[in-house]
């Protein structure tokens, strides 16, 4: 029988996931489904009993909420008002910490300056634009619903409304991706001078439009060194433009890095609330049912609607700390892990150490153990490695 592993005291996130959009893009691999206002207002009321739910069996035992972030789907397609509901009962349910970090993503087509600014009264401190690229081609290819000019609307809408720390996503080794047309976007995108800058390159999930056409040879998709190419002139330009990297794929002017992804990388807990969503509590592992009816039964039922549940045990958990953070700059401080766990994962993970050490991908700082300039292009790579 798996031990069960000590509960813990720290502060915590939440996440809440609204599985909506207006149109699914050709990249997208979430759980989402169209938006219609019955479903959506079905949708808020099982997310607010749910949410309660877990503040009346007290889930969190009393640790305090440090970052609350929406993310989707596309959490905009809910309104002003529904949203708020959502985080009010969020605050109701839980210890909040006064100064946390509450994030919404947003597409760019979705928000207009009245709506934002309510968000931004009531609470939402950090804006999260999905622009993915400012190449109109680039987007009509990918079924985004938005355009190049609603991206730089929706950033002067944002800063009107009083948004002062706003991330913009972009994707790189979309399909025809030229570096030329990568250097325009990432200028594009620099000119906005957003807080936070973030880019992922293009990953093609199983069951999504993009993988049915490569499936059938339709995909026009840059080869391994050209992605190296891409990633390489993106940090080059952004690191050029005064933002710090902190992780393989975000940067950020300083005191902007974003609190609740950070918790995903330098092994904080989370609760993740809504259809699909995933969390990590006292060492457990559990992922929501990605079904809205489903999820309606059971949230209607007073049961937590839980679909997968992984408890854990110090080794794997150890394992996925070093893992997750390889992918930081800041890398991974060992004595804490070591006091959490009970491992050193010094000495657990010697051979890797060593060997990822000869091979100039890791260094190893007295506790601190971090990726090369090079190992951070390679992070997956290194992740098997202790995995």
């Amino acid at each position: 029988m798996t031990p069960a592993m000590a509960p813990r005291g720290d502060g915590v996130g939440l996440y809440l996931h609204v599985p909506f959009c207006d149109r699914r893009c050709h990249f997208c691999g979430f759980f989402t489904r169209s938006r219609r206002g019955d479903r959506v207002a079905a949708f808020v009321s099982d997310l607010l009993a749910e949410t309660e739910w877990h503040g009346g069996t007290d889930t969190l035992r009393g640790r305090t909420v440090e970052t609350i972030y929406f993310g989707g789907g596309t959490p905009t397609t809910l309104s002003s008002g529904q949203l708020l509901s959502i985080l009010e009962a969020c605050r109701r349910s839980f210890v909040v910490d006064p100064a946390v970090e509450v994030s919404i993503e947003a597409n760019p087509a979705s928000v207009e300056e009245s709506f934002l600014r309510e968000l931004r009264d009531g609470g939402v401190n950090r804006l999260s634009l999905g622009a993915q690229s400012f190449d109109d081609a680039e987007l009509k290819a990918a079924n985004t619903p938005h355009t190049a000019q609603e991206i730089v609307q929706a950033v002067g809408a944002a800063r009107r409304a009083g948004f002062a720390n706003l991330n913009v996503d972009l994707i790189y080794g979309l399909p025809g991706q030229s570096l030329t047309r990568w250097q325009a976007n990432l200028d594009a995108a620099l000119a906005l001078a957003p807080e936070h800058l973030a880019f992922y390159g293009l990953t093609i999930e199983e069951g999504t439009q993009f993988s049915r056409e490569a499936e059938r040879g339709q995909l026009n998709l840059p080869d391994d060194d050209t992605l190296a190419d891409l990633y390489q002139e993106g940090r080059n330009r952004l690191r050029a433009a005064g933002y710090l990297q902190y992780e393989v794929s975000n940067f950020a002017r300083p005191g902007y890095a974003c609190r609740h992804n950070q918790g995903y990388w330098t092994d904080r807990e989370w609760l993740g609330l809504g259809p699909s969503a995933h969390s990590y509590l006292d060492g457990a592992r559990f992922s929501a049912v990605a079904s809205l009816e489903e999820y309606h039964r059971l949230v209607s039922a007073g049961m937590p609607p839980v679909a997968e549940k992984e408890p854990g045990t110090p080794l794997l958990r150890l394992r996925e700390a070093v893992a997750f953070g390889l992918r930081t700059v800041a890398g991974v401080a060992c004595a804490p892990l070591r006091e959490r766990y009970c491992l050193d994962p010094i000495e657990r993970f010697r051979e890797p150490i060593e060997r990822l050490t000869r091979d100039r991908l890791v260094v190893l700082h007295g506790e601190v153990l971090l990726a090369s300039d090079e190992g951070l292009m390679l992070a997956d790579d290194l992740a098997v490695a202790f995995l």
